[in-house]
């Protein structure tokens, strides 16, 4: 799952939910897009937000599989996915890749894509 947090007042930040809304539609089925735009503090919090925007790459860690380097975070946060659907972000998500700042579509698509994982 790829997570943007953005702010609607700041302008570097004006660009990314769009980036995100293309290629979230180039990406289709395999990596879902959460855009959590405006968040409050709490949520800021739980993610360590310091700038925006800013890209976080987050996987549902498997006690099975090959442990991935990466933070372990402890989420409670809920909203509304790009598709519209109710979007609940509950328990322990692996982080194990984080940008920030405007970026180009390309490198978006590079690492945080099907083919940066």
């Amino acid at each position: 799952m790829v997570v943007l947090i953005s702010v609607t007042w700041a302008g570097p930040s004006r660009p990314a939910p769009t980036v995100l809304r293309e290629l979230s539609r180039r990406w289709g089925r395999e990596i879902r897009a959460v855009l959590l735009e405006d968040p409050d503090d709490e949520v800021l919090d739980q993610l360590e937000i310091e700038l925006v925007p800013t890209w976080v790459r987050l996987e549902a860690p498997h006690s099975d599989a090959v442990p991935r380097p990466g933070t372990v975070r402890d989420l409670e946060i809920s909203g509304t996915g790009l598709d519209g659907q109710g979007l609940f972000l509950t328990g322990a998500w692996l982080e194990t890749h984080r940008r920030t700042g405007a970026l180009p579509k390309h490198v978006i698509d590079t690492e945080f894509g099907p083919r940066g994982l």
